[in-house]
């Protein structure tokens, strides 16, 4: 049952969203798996994490976390953080760079995680806050972000050693 474990130690596929996550959540209503990536964090990280996906049960709202079938094939668990009457614009909590993704693509929504051994529910009050204010701080973190890439940038090109 989906509430029982909140995804923490199920025996899933690991690797960002392996094979089997369409088929498990078509059989059984959910799916479990670690997460593998950046773009999500400082929520998750690579291997420590696992989270609890379900079926969307209607439309997305917006901070929902959509797993989604990527350009390539690969699956994703990035934010919404606006709705569209065809899409949803979404964007990984790490990331800078909007996703206008296909309602018809997404075939999840996370519903709970595993977090340091500690099980949680996207209705907590501190997760729900955690979306709302990382959210809200985003102009700040892309402004910053270009900045210190600038910087980086800028130094290179003056530090760069001559052959």
């Amino acid at each position: 049952m989906p509430g029982e474990n909140n995804g923490c130690g199920a025996d899933t596929a690991v690797g960002g969203y392996a094979h089997g996550a369409e088929e498990s959540l078509e059989k059984f209503g959910f799916y479990t798996s670690e997460t593998k990536g950046t773009s999500m964090e400082p929520l998750f990280r690579t291997h420590r994490d696992t989270v609890l996906i379900v079926r969307p049960e209607g439309e997305l709202k917006k901070y929902d976390a959509a797993l989604y079938r990527g350009g390539s094939g690969k699956y994703i668990l990035h934010r919404v953080i606006a709705v569209r009457e065809d899409c949803y614009i979404i964007r990984g909590d790490n990331t800078f760079v909007r996703e206008y993704v296909p309602k018809d693509r997404v075939i999840g929504v996370l519903s709970g995680f595993c977090r340091k051994g500690k099980n949680h529910s996207v209705d907590e009050r501190g997760y729900r806050v955690y979306v709302r204010v990382w959210n809200f701080i985003y102009p700040f973190r892309a402004v910053v972000n270009f900045m210190l890439r600038a910087t980086r940038k800028v130094f290179r090109a003056l530090f760069r050693r001559k052959k």
